[in-house]
């Protein structure tokens, strides 16, 4: 997500945060998020502009909940279940499988249950503690989508679940690390239309209901949306 729509679409919790807690940020992640803010913000942040703080924090939204406050990302997956009809469209018996942007596990159990070995890529310490707790015999590792610590054409099927759009990079290394004729499925991706206009196969499920949670998720995050697109494309 470009860093405008990122400003535009956050959710009402973006006031939680403040400047300090991007300081609180491990220097990596904060390194690689400050990258993606435009030269006329930073221009403007450097002059300590209040509009341009508060812009900076809506786009940094989902930043700050991954890596300071991960058991709020965790509740908010957990009642936003992936649509049945989604999952039952993705590849089973493969061998080997990738959730890249996995978070606390929600796309990775299900793979779990397609393929023989899982690696589950996730830039969130918190959030791989909280999936190595759960699925030990997934292996965990720490990486970003634009640089995948993991061998080229490794895996039959490269999956990601809300967490990736049309980035050149990142479909770069989607590709790179999936075998010839293996898939490449992104379920809720970023401007799926995007996707389908080049190529992938677009699956759209009906809208299911969110089970019944506490209302701080809705103060915070926004009614729940449980995914219900998928995008794949078999890599030749």
């Amino acid at each position: 997500m470009d860093y405008s729509d990122a400003v535009e679409q956050a959710p009402p919790g973006w006031t939680h945060f403040a400047l300090r807690d991007i300081e609180r940020l491990p220097h990596a992640v904060r390194a690689h998020e400050l990258a993606r803010v435009p030269e006329p913000e930073q221009r403007l942040l450097a002059r300590h502009d209040r509009s341009a703080a508060e812009r900076l924090l809506r786009a940094l939204f989902w930043t700050l909940v991954y890596h300071l406050e991960p058991e709020r990302w965790d509740m908010l997956a957990a009642n936003e279940p992936i649509h049945p009809d989604v999952l039952a469209a993705l590849p089973t018996g493969t061998l080997r499988s990738i959730d890249v942007g996995a978070g606390s596990g929600r796309l990775t159990r299900h793979l779990a249950d397609r393929s023989r070995q899982v690696i589950a890529v996730e830039p969130s310490r918190g959030l791989r503690l909280l999936l190595a707790a759960r699925m030990p015999q997934v292996l965990t590792v720490s990486g970003w989508a634009e640089r995948l610590p993991l061998a080229t054409g490794c895996s039959d099927l490269t999956a990601a679940c809300g967490a990736l759009g049309p980035d050149p990079l990142v479909i770069q290394e989607l590709r790179r690390v999936t075998a010839v004729g293996g898939t490449i499925a992104l379920i809720s991706p970023e401007r799926p239309e995007w996707f389908e206009a080049n190529g992938w196969r677009r699956t759209s499920a009906p809208p299911i209901a969110a089970p019944a949670h506490p209302a701080w998720i809705d103060a915070f995050f926004g009614p729940p949306n449980p995914p219900r697109e998928l995008v794949t494309i078999r890599v030749s």
